[in-house]
């Protein structure tokens, strides 16, 4: 009777063992996913995905995969034979880091303006405007009876991890066509670099998307513009990009949403090792490593920023968010 009793006390003991081994892990990974579902939430970062932002930097071999898993019009394919859709025109296989030459780059050094609130920059802007006799959109007499809107396209320079994907969704909630990354041609940053090159407006050859119901419609909002490479490519960083997007759409809008520089290079170097490797000396060479004017400032400020490798330098990166914003 005793040995049953103990035989029993024992199975449940040990049933109460696996019971918490697996409560215990289940923990972990449900932390996990909070943490990555949910970084910066909790002090007052910006409401972003992690999860689906992530395609913004996955290799377009990973989208690639997810367009094929995702098809809607899907063919069975004959036995032996896979049903592969080709990759679309401005894809990155085109380019590789050998036959890809970096493109000359400038940011301005970090000044006062970089403090500058919303309003600051407001009054300042409105000022000038003032000064060389610019009449603001709201004082133009097409405007005193109708609503003032904005002008397309809307491109919008944002940094990842800066609302891209946000900022995308929202107008998209407005029935305004709008794409984050890339569009049915392609990705956007390559659409826009290839053009650069050719001097042809930003978004030609990239500009509408073909509706299910079978419509053309223009596409007018676009985030998330540029990519790690290679190529490497970011209008806003790379010499020519903003000039060329002024030449070719003078009365298009262009938006920048920015986020606190210190949580947006935490938040950035924290979310993948790579990326930062890409931007500092594998592709981009946002390290100063280049040569042209400029370089010199922003290559001793890398070297000289604490931390051995790039995602650790984040005093370079904050200072480099900084002047992008000031740009």
């Amino acid at each position: 009777m005793d040995r049953t009793n103990t035989r029993s006390t024992g199975t449940v003991h040990f049933r109460l063992i696996i019971v918490s081994a697996i409560s215990f892990f289940l923990g972990l990974q449900f932390s996990h996913l909070t943490a990555l579902f949910q970084t910066d939430f909790s002090e007052g970062g910006l409401v972003d995905s992690d999860a689906t932002e992530y395609m913004t930097w996955a290799p377009d071999e990973i989208e690639y995969v997810e367009r094929e898993s995702n098809q809607e019009n899907h063919t069975p394919s004959k036995p032996g034979r896979r049903n592969r859709k080709p990759p679309p025109r401005y894809h990155d296989s085109n380019y590789t880091k050998e036959s890809f030459e970096p493109l000359p780059w400038s940011l301005p050094k970090p000044s006062s303006t970089r403090y500058q609130t919303s309003e600051e920059f407001m009054a300042d802007y409105i000022a000038l405007k003032r000064k060389h006799n610019i009449p603001l959109p709201w004082e133009q007499d097409k405007y005193r009876e109708d609503k003032v809107t904005l002008p397309r396209p809307i491109i919008g320079l944002n940094f990842p991890k800066s609302a891209t994907l946000t900022m995308s969704k929202y107008f998209k909630c407005a029935g305004i066509t709008s794409h984050h990354t890339a569009t049915q041609d392609g990705r956007i940053g390559i659409c826009m670099m290839e053009n650069q090159l050719k001097d042809k407006p930003p978004m030609e050859g990239c500009d509408t998307e073909l509706t299910k119901k079978g419509v053309i419609k223009p596409i007018e909002v676009i985030f998330d513009i540029g990519l790690q490479g290679p190529p490497c490519y970011y209008a806003s960083v790379h010499d020519g990009g903003l000039e060329n997007i002024a030449k070719h759409y003078p009365e298009g809008t262009i938006m920048l949403v920015t986020r606190n520089a210190t949580k947006w290079a935490k938040s950035i170097t924290g979310w993948n090792g790579k990326i930062m490797k890409l931007w500092a000396d594998e592709s981009c060479h946002f390290d100063g490593s280049l040569e042209g004017g400029g370089m010199e400032y922003w290559a001793s400020q890398f070297v000289s920023a604490r931390g051995d490798i790039s995602r650790k330098k984040v005093h370079y990166w904050i200072d480099f968010y900084e002047a992008h914003t000031q740009k």
